[in-house]
């Protein structure tokens, strides 16, 4: 696996360069609501995954309004063809090798011990946000068995409405503090993935109402 190599002056200067430039040349704005709150404790963030630029916009949120130590579990192929993104706090999963899987949730639990949040993607791959249902693996469900945690749900949406550029709008949920020992880790990840959904579901509806409503005050 490839751990994290967090440097203060580059997350700063590309924190920067994605609120001047990156993020406004290629989005309307950039939206973040709900509980979008710095946790007391160290957290697990998990987050549904259907776009390139999810860690992205993940990364330049918990910049813009959050504080504490994140990182994100990335996959292997991923960091490997863009390594800066150990600078901004990712780390590695190779899946297709046991060991190595081991060895990355060991190292989340570790980041987990000494305060830190850690983020993931538990679908696993970049599918499309209307792809039902969520399924995710056990690795969530490793994870809070090893460190009694709250998780933190997060929901990403991609649409457009009157501007030409797309909006991203990405909505935090309440923290979920449950006896995470008490389940299975596939009980686990089944909760937590039907959570999600169900989160991703009112985040859609949620948007379309409000296109509506400005729909009607244009026609109005």
């Amino acid at each position: 696996m490839i751990q994290a190599e967090k440097k203060r002056w580059f997350i700063k200067l590309f924190a920067a360069y994605q609120r001047y430039y990156l993020l406004p040349r290629n989005f309307e704005r950039v939206e973040a609501t709900g509980h979008v709150q710095t946790p007391e404790v160290p957290v697990i963030y998990i987050a549904n995954h259907s776009s390139w630029w999810d860690g992205l916009l993940i990364f330049q949120v918990v910049e813009d309004h959050l504080r504490g130590n994140h990182y994100m579990l990335m996959a292997q192929e991923g960091l490997e063809n863009y390594r800066f993104f150990r600078k901004l706090g990712a780390f590695s999963i190779n899946k297709t090798r046991i060991r190595d899987v081991v060895a990355s949730l060991q190292y989340a639990t570790q980041l987990l011990e000494t305060g830190s949040c850690v983020w993931l993607f538990p679908q696993g791959q970049i599918l499309h946000q209307d792809q039902r249902p969520y399924l995710f693996g056990t690795g969530i469900g490793y994870l809070l068995h090893q460190k009694q945690v709250p998780v933190v749900p997060v929901t990403l949406h991609y649409h457009f409405g009157e501007e030409k550029k797309p909006i991203a709008s990405l909505h935090f949920g309440k923290p979920i503090q449950e006896n995470w020992e008490s389940m299975t880790r596939s009980s686990v990840s089944m909760y937590l993935s039907k959570l999600l959904e169900e989160q991703a579901d009112e985040h859609k509806q949620t948007i379309i109402g409000e296109l509506r409503m400005e729909s009607q005050e244009q026609i109005s």
